[in-house]
């Protein structure tokens, strides 16, 4: 019998063993995405005009639940709130991507300076025109020391 008992630890370490190597690896312990919002504009650092559904870290859902949809009709630019907890200080980037054709198109970087903190507030924006900006988008967060380090994706859709 204590084999056997043995024998099913043994399994169930290797079984977690191989889950672990299974998750994806994002960047270190110094920087982690708490909280992600698409909204109209910000009021006293907080998001104002938040779209729906909500934004989410792609990394958490896998790109399956809905994404945030913005009218132009109703608003002229979108803004990309991050709260972040910091271990320590540093530099973010939000890269935001249009997708033209099939092809993700980075349309620009903008790099946010982040101080240790338990969740440090960020945003960057984009102004939009409906002729050249329709369609769907997605923003990267990584640190601009090494951008290959993704936090989180975020997506959304420009009607």
């Amino acid at each position: 019998m204590k084999n056997v008992g043995k024998s099913i630890a043994k399994s169930s370490l290797v079984v977690l063993g191989i889950l672990l190597l299974m998750i994806p690896v994002y960047a270190g312990s110094d920087f982690q995405v708490e909280k992600v919002v698409i909204s109209r504009d910000i009021s006293n650092r907080n998001p104002v005009g938040i779209f729906s559904p909500f934004a989410y870290c792609e990394k958490d859902k896998n790109g399956q639940a809905a994404i945030p949809m913005v009218k132009t009709s109703q608003t002229s630019q979108v803004v990309f709130w991050t709260k972040v907890v910091a271990a320590t200080q540093g530099t973010l980037r939000h890269s935001w991507h249009h997708q033209i054709e099939g092809t993700w198109t980075k349309v620009s970087e903008v790099n946010l300076s982040i101080r240790p903190s338990s969740g440090y507030r960020m945003w960057s924006l984009k102004s939009l025109k409906p002729e050249i900006h329709s369609g769907e988008w997605m923003i990267v967060v990584a640190p601009s020391n090494t951008p290959e380090d993704i936090l989180c994706i975020t997506r959304f859709t420009v009607q």
